[in-house]
């Protein structure tokens, strides 16, 4: 499991880096679904569903957070090309 929160930050921060907020919005819709299913194939209960996708949804917006601030801090246009 902490191999996986890692890669989802890894992946959140690259986004950050690279995208804008469509495609965040399409990644956090994946990562829902891709999270129900997991939760489902691995039996959890109500409650464990609901952490599992409210960690994988906090890990990944607050990473894409991270690769925004990245990405305004190393370009030279700084605010202009945020969202």
């Amino acid at each position: 499991m902490e191999y996986t929160a890692l890669a989802l930050a890894l992946a959140g921060f690259a986004v950050g880096m690279v995208f804008r907020l469509r495609i965040l919005l399409l990644v956090i819709g994946l990562l829902l679904l891709v999270s129900i299913l997991f939760s489902i194939g691995s039996e959890f209960s109500f409650l464990d569903t609901l952490l599992t996708i409210m960690a994988v949804q906090t890990i990944i917006q607050g990473s894409f957070f991270l690769g925004l601030i990245a990405r305004t801090v190393i370009t030279p246009d700084g605010l202009r090309h945020l969202l």
